[in-house]
């Protein structure tokens, strides 16, 4: 299969994963903010671990912001509105939350971190493909990939107000 080819299935498996995920957290209570977490109805327990623990989750979220930095779409987004460094913290957190890790997230909510941002759909639809080539980046499996964006899928509608 051609990389082509990956990243279109990608893209068209997103929006039924994106449903699920909203499907899913909607019949759930909200995650608590600290503390060990649970991971998102369908997420297995042993997430984190696949990622390579809580190292490799940062692994990750780095390489998420140095996609992110070579888009021109949405790079702007993250330099004009906040610290990079912060923001790569926060977002580590946010994803072993997600995953069911012991973490303290100590961020604000989706909702309050994005509501004077102006995120359209296509800039969000970036962000998740920048999450695909990291999981490529630091060796991820396609499918452990798929499970976190499936967990994050939920925050769409706080994050795209445009």
């Amino acid at each position: 299969m051609t990389q082509t080819s990956k990243s279109s299935k990608a893209k068209r498996g997103l929006s039924l994963l994106a449903g699920l995920g909203l499907a899913l957290a909607a019949s759930q209570p909200a995650l608590a903010q600290t503390g060990k977490t649970y991971a998102f109805p369908g997420i297995p327990d042993n997430s984190v671990e696949k990622f390579g623990g809580p190292q490799g989750v940062h692994n990750w979220v780095e390489s998420l912001f140095y996609y992110i930095m070579l888009d021109n779409r949405i790079n702007w987004i993250f330099s004009e509105f906040g610290n990079v460094e912060r923001q790569i913290m926060l977002n580590t957190q946010l994803e072993q939350m997600v995953l069911g890790g012991n973490v303290e997230y100590q961020g604000a909510s989706m909702a309050a971190a994005h509501a004077d941002l102006g995120i359209t759909m296509g800039q969000f639809n970036a962000v998740v493909e920048a999450a695909y080539s990291a999981c490529e980046r630091v060796h991820t499996p396609y499918h452990t990939c798929n499970q976190l964006i499936a967990a994050l899928a939920p925050f769409t509608f706080d994050i795209v107000t445009r």
